[in-house]
């Protein structure tokens, strides 16, 4: 599938801006399951510098400032990809190695510490007794891991309701997990702690998300939105990505932007702003499936 990204941020302030400095995570990496055709990004009003940088994540991000009053800014991006159907599609999940085996594996020597690291809390992963008793719901003894996961992958899509406004990303995982609501943001924290609770690496996964509108209505601009899901390892397999908000194992609609522990490790656009007043953010997203 080949698909144009634009993302639009427009940030208002309430008082003149003298000077701002910003990391942006809107320019997605060629991988093996995507390749980047083409990208462009302008920023209004034009910065005085900008350097493209990779993270320690291996994510791609670049890095502005502005060095010039101004009241008003505009950062937007426009990417062309092309995704690839990853390899996992084809693998029987009842054919993947016992959970269990999985983290012992984790926790010898011969694991890689890239890997390792996903499977530790976070800023936004807590391991709390109640979910490491909801995920055990799911990984019984001997359960071949990704068989799993599915399974857990629909739980948290029945349980869970999906309610844009209900949380923000300060709101702890206990009370997402105790009101069942939430956005994307909370169903990947929430998953990521729930395998890694029970000693299983899984990361978080930013990125876009292909929207199909009801049948005989057109699509609509800016309704898309930034996206979030997870990926857990499988020895012989790699990371393999779940989307709980839409009951998915990742195929080819998902366009991938930054992975990191959480959401903190790959914040959209973040910075400082030096200025006396407060400000107002508006987000907008279009993914449009090309001939």
């Amino acid at each position: 599938m080949i698909y144009e990204v634009k993302h639009k941020t427009v940030y208002e302030y309430q008082s003149l801006v003298s000077l701002c400095h910003n990391i942006v995570f809107q320019v997605s990496g060629n991988n093996e399951f995507q390749e980047i055709n083409s990208t462009k990004c302008t920023i209004d009003p034009e910065p005085n510098f900008v350097m493209e940088r990779e993270d320690f994540f291996e994510n791609k991000y670049f890095y502005f400032s502005v060095q010039k009053a101004h009241k008003k800014l505009v950062v937007e991006s426009t990417n062309l990809i092309t995704v690839f159907p990853p390899t996992w599609l084809t693998i029987p999940p009842a054919e993947t190695p016992a959970w269990e085996s999985v983290v012992k594996l984790l926790q010898s020597i011969d694991t890689s510490n890239d890997i390792r690291q996903f499977y530790l809390e976070s800023p936004h992963v807590t391991f709390l007794r109640d979910i490491r008793a909801y995920a055990l719901e799911s990984f019984t003894p001997n359960r071949p891991i990704m068989e799993a996961m599915l399974e857990l992958n629909t739980r948290i899509f029945t349980d869970f309701t999906f309610t844009p406004g209900f949380t923000e990303i300060s709101t702890p995982l206990a009370e997402v997990f105790k009101h069942k609501k939430g956005v994307c943001q909370d169903y990947a924290h929430f998953g990521l702690a729930c395998v890694r609770s029970i000693g299983l690496s899984a990361r978080y996964i930013s990125g876009y998300i292909e929207t199909i509108p009801p049948p005989g209505k057109p699509k609509l601009a800016g309704a898309d939105a930034s996206h979030a899901w997870m990926s857990l390892y499988i020895p012989d397999t790699g990371w393999v990505e779940f989307d709980a908000t839409n009951n998915l194992l990742v195929s080819d609609q998902h366009i991938r932007v930054a992975k990191g522990r959480d959401f903190s490790d790959v914040v959209p656009l973040k910075g400082i702003v030096y200025s006396g007043g407060g400000q107002h953010m508006e987000v907008t997203v279009d993914v449009t499936r090309k001939a």
